[in-house]
């Protein structure tokens, strides 16, 4: 019976991306390797419910050969709902680079979407 799933993200500085996570969105870092220093190969990171693991790109090639790319081109985006998306969006309108503006969906949803500092697009919907 499957239980979870967390989203491991290919990143090219482990460390940057941690900053922008938890200066922007709120995040906090759960574990890192190594746990501290200048250059971490991987991350967990949480917000209430939400965890996100991000790993270094060479990292995760060594791992899975398959992935090997030379630039990071995503292929994906993060869905992530929110009890208020309008108080969310004016929280972060002016410190994030907006993807799409608030906007009423065809489903029915209020939602925006934000670029992360890798170019990932996290939609932020109620």
């Amino acid at each position: 019976m499957y239980e979870s799933i967390t989203t491991n993200i290919m990143v090219k500085n482990v460390k940057e991306t941690i900053e922008f996570y938890e200066e922007k969105l709120g995040f906090q870092k759960i574990l890192s390797v190594p746990e501290e220093g200048e250059k971490f190969n991987f991350a967990i990171l949480n917000k209430d419910k939400i965890s996100i693991m991000l790993q270094e790109q060479e990292n995760l090639i060594e791992e899975y050969p398959t992935l090997k790319t030379k630039d990071i081109i995503p292929t994906f985006t993060l869905f992530i709902t929110v009890q208020d998306v309008e108080k969310v969006y004016n929280e972060l309108k002016e410190k994030v680079e907006i993807a799409k503006e608030i906007h009423k969906t065809f489903y029915g949803k209020d939602e925006f979407a934000i670029f992360d500092n890798n170019g990932n697009i996290l939609t932020i919907s109620c």
